[in-house]
């Protein structure tokens, strides 16, 4: 990820359970850019599940952190803004597969 600033971080996503198709877990945080956890930074909790809505998916995510202060810190980071981004992006991506 690199902030308006021109800031870079790097993420590494620990996967702790995968049941294809259906459900993941993962432990999520940032790196550097060899892999190695920056313990300076939150981590988060990544729960999630697939589900089959008639003809569509259903994806829910749920994103714990271990403290409210964890929390604040990667929204002054821009993590909603990252979010909503790359949610649009997927919008965008899914609707040229209909085509």
């Amino acid at each position: 990820m690199i902030c308006p600033d021109g800031q870079a971080y790097w993420g590494y996503t620990e996967y702790l359970t995968i049941t294809p198709i259906d459900h993941y877990t993962a432990l999520d945080g940032f790196s550097d850019e060899t892999g190695a956890i920056n313990q300076a930074l939150p981590r988060a909790n990544w729960d999630v599940t697939f589900k089959d809505v008639s003809e569509k998916t259903c994806v829910e995510t749920i994103i714990a952190y271990q403290s409210s202060e964890d929390l604040d810190t990667v929204i002054q980071m821009g993590m909603k803004e990252g979010m909503t981004s790359t949610l649009e992006r997927l919008d965008e991506f899914l609707l040229t597969l209909n085509k």
